[in-house]
């Protein structure tokens, strides 16, 4: 299933915190609430691991968004992409980076997971998960109309960045 997606396919929605939802079977945590690299969970489940960048830039921010970051929304980037086995989307992630990160610790990301280099270097501090439950077109599917997502927030130095992860219908988060 290759997709093509427009730049930026965004992330507007309702956050709320894990304990708030009641309806969550423990496969759905066991993937939404893992502390872990959700890159190298999803590395170790996939035959063919893929990364497809959708897009990477400067574009507005939504208002779930800048309220959870430092600073200035105009200091940051926006990065979205699809974590995939081979062709088969699993994940769609959406980053907002600080600029200053963009071009220092992030500088030449490529299609090289954003997850490789937060989880390898202990200056980044994961805060507390949010969860949420978003129909994502073209993404979704009759099979799974609404999907899972989770966002948390990374400190470093005086930097925040928020990263969001929507579960596609081909996860085996379902």
């Amino acid at each position: 299933m290759d997709v093509n997606l427009q730049f930026p396919v965004g992330l507007n929605t309702t956050w709320q915190t894990p304990t708030s939802i009641t309806s969550m079977s423990q496969t759905v945590a066991s993937w939404l609430l893992d502390t872990g690299s959700l890159t190298e969970r999803v590395q170790a489940n996939v035959p063919a691991f893929s990364l497809q960048v959708v897009g990477e830039g400067k574009v507005p921010l939504h208002r779930n968004e800048r309220q959870g970051l430092r600073g200035s929304p105009d200091h940051y980037q926006v990065r979205e992409v699809l974590l995939k086995d081979g062709v088969t989307p699993w994940v769609f992630a959406r980053s907002i980076l600080p600029e200053a990160l963009v071009n220092a610790e992030f500088k030449n990301l490529g299609t090289e997971p954003l997850g490789k280099r937060l989880f390898n270097d202990s200056r980044f501090v994961r805060g507390e998960f949010e969860v949420c439950r978003v129909s994502l077109p073209p993404l979704s599917t009759p099979e799974a109309p609404v999907l899972w997502g989770r966002r948390s927030c990374f400190s470093f130095q005086s930097y925040t960045m928020l990263v969001a992860e929507v579960f596609l219908p081909a996860s085996p988060l379902y």
